[in-house]
């Protein structure tokens, strides 16, 4: 099975000057600030013309999820930052953490820069070793003007000591001894021009107009633990490259920490441009090693199972997706009256029309049909992406678990959601043997034999859940009603309408707050809106259920 890369359209002149730069910017914060930005402000500009010539989304770049989260993160900084400057009146002594600040709004044309500019590992890490001698130079030749300087040298230096080394040892193990000798000096030499304290903090002392603000502690944690936290997910990744910039990008939030809790002399717009740089650069590189990691071939037989009901609009281009991951493909169709049935038979193996008893029911049928040693079971309305079917293909090849959920990517009204309900990972792939559906009239669930592992899968599943607003309607209603029949079926019951008032409300809060629908703009309001009103008239419905009929009352 052959895999697919993104396709770059940029030259290796390019790639070998936005590493220069990003040395450049790197080394840059030990020696003069001015250096440290004007990088960043060229790797910027760059990043901004390829955003308006849309060269990487022309190319089949799918934009990783968890660069819009570091992306927020370091805007919601430099917002509470511009805001507290502007309540405290202008205040001009605010001026240095002001311009720091607005450094972190680059880190999206940053990012676009490194990836348009396919920066891998090697890049990377060459980029932070050359870096690391420039530093380490400069503090033996007294060039460096504050112990803040060196502060950020020791950055380098354990960035060099301790992700370069485990990264070239496979290779390069010349190189991968170099760099310890480099980190080892980088960070004596560190300690050495390390004897010098002052009170100029870089957060506290430099942002006195945010220090006794529940905002302020907000902005920095999000700055700080927002791309900690990613780092931290893909620090057991197999691929070692994948795991090794893993390891430097959780090195840089946590060394930004210690250099703040030593109280050094460092320009905050300094440290902010340092930070903002290598923290691009470093998620840039991880994902675009994470895209050329799918190289393995599967080894196993996949079925794809689809149940469906007039879904002309939606069969083919699923079917289409389907074949990428699967050696057979079975539709179960429930009486479509709009030439379903006809469309799959051109895509799929097996085509059975069937009455409709539920949606759990319907797909053991479907299940039942499948010859294939996994199943990978989806719905009329989604799609496989070519970055999903790339990493199943990989991981069936050597499968490290016994079932896979994958991530939605809901797609409505023109615009892909990355957050909101698109935080949700379905169950939909899964060894054929001893797996049944349940038996539920609506969200039906995959039975899986206890003991066995299920993981995650990062490739997304796109979801189109609706043709239009009326659509969305009539769905929401349709799904709304039968959750409702379920659980009266289950014997649930709702005893007041302050119930549904408040589950409405928490599936608000729950979609357009704590899984950040709200990054996802006025479409990503509506759906979080629209889910609320689903699971309002689902409790409704069952409080009603219980209610006499008309035709009961006038008994």
């Amino acid at each position: 099975m052959r895999t697919t890369r993104l396709k770059i359209q940029a030259s290796g002149k390019f790639h070998t000057g936005v590493t220069a730069l990003l040395m450049a910017g790197l080394a840059g914060a030990c020696l003069h600030p001015a250096l440290s930005i004007v990088a960043a402000l060229l790797l910027t500009a760059i990043g901004i013309g390829v955003i308006k010539g849309k060269h990487l989304v022309e190319n089949g770049w799918e934009v990783p999820r968890e660069l819009r989260l570091m992306h927020f993160g370091f805007w919601f900084f430099a917002t509470v930052v511009i805001v507290a400057w502007i309540a405290s009146g202008f205040s001009s002594t605010s001026w240095i953490l002001l311009a720091g600040a607005l450094l972190t709004a680059f880190f999206w044309p940053l990012a676009v820069t490194f990836s348009f500019a396919s920066i891998g590992a090697t890049s990377v890490f060459t980029a932070f070793t050359g870096a690391s001698v420039i530093a380490t130079t400069a503090i033996m030749a007294d060039l460096t003007v504050t112990p803040g300087q060196a502060g950020l040298a020791a950055v380098f230096a354990i960035g060099t000591l301790i992700a370069a080394p485990l990264f070239w040892s496979t290779t390069r193990k010349a190189l991968a001894i170099t760099c310890l000798l480099i980190g080892s000096a980088g960070i004596a030499a560190a300690l050495m021009a390390l004897t010098q304290s002052t009170t100029d903090n870089t957060i506290t002392a430099h942002s006195g107009l945010i220090a006794d603000s529940a905002w302020r502690w907000l902005a920095v944690a999000f700055l700080l633990g927002i791309p900690a936290w990613l780092f931290w997910q893909f620090c057991r990744a197999d691929h070692a490259p994948i795991r090794y910039l893993a390891y430097a990008g959780l090195i840089i939030p946590v060394s930004v920490i210690v250099i703040e809790a030593t109280s050094t002399a460092i320009s905050v717009s300094v440290l902010l441009a340092f930070y903002v740089l290598a923290l691009a650069a470093i998620a840039s590189a991880l994902f675009t090693e994470l895209r050329s990691s799918y190289t393995r071939t599967r080894t196993v037989k996949v079925s794809a199972t689809v149940i469906t009901m007039n879904e002309a609009d939606n069969i083919a281009a699923c079917l289409q997706s389907a074949r990428k991951v699967a050696d057979e493909i079975i539709v179960i169709d429930s009486g479509s009256t709009d030439g379903t049935a006809e469309i799959a038979k051109k895509y799929a193996d097996i085509v059975e029309v069937t009455d409709w008893p539920g949606f759990g029911i319907q797909k053991q049928r479907a299940l039942d049909k499948a010859t294939g040693d996994w199943v990978l079971s989806i719905d009329a309305d989604e799609r496989v992406s070519p970055e999903l079917a790339r990493e199943i293909n990989h991981c069936l090849s050597q499968p490290d678990a016994d079932a896979y959920k994958l991530p939605w990517a809901v797609t409505i009204y023109g615009s892909q959601l990355d957050f909101g309900r698109s935080g949700r990972a379905p169950l939909r792939l899964f060894r054929r043997e001893g797996v049944s559906f349940s038996d539920a009239l609506v969200h039906e669930r995959i039975l899986i034999p206890e003991g066995r592992q299920t993981r995650t899968l990062r490739g997304r599943l796109t979801h189109y859940t609706h043709r239009d607003f009326g659509h969305s309607l009539e769905k929401s209603a349709k799904y709304a009603w039968l959750g409702s029949l379920e659980k009266h079926r289950r014997g649930k019951k709702t005893r007041t309408l302050l119930y549904p008032t408040l589950r409405g409300l928490l599936t608000f809060v729950h979609v357009y707050l704590l899984r950040f629908g709200f990054l996802d703009g006025s479409v990503g309001y509506l759906t979080a809106v629209t889910y609320a009103q689903v699971t309002f008239n689902k409790y409704a419905g069952l409080w009603a259920l219980d209610r006499p009929s008309a035709s009961n009352s006038a008994d």
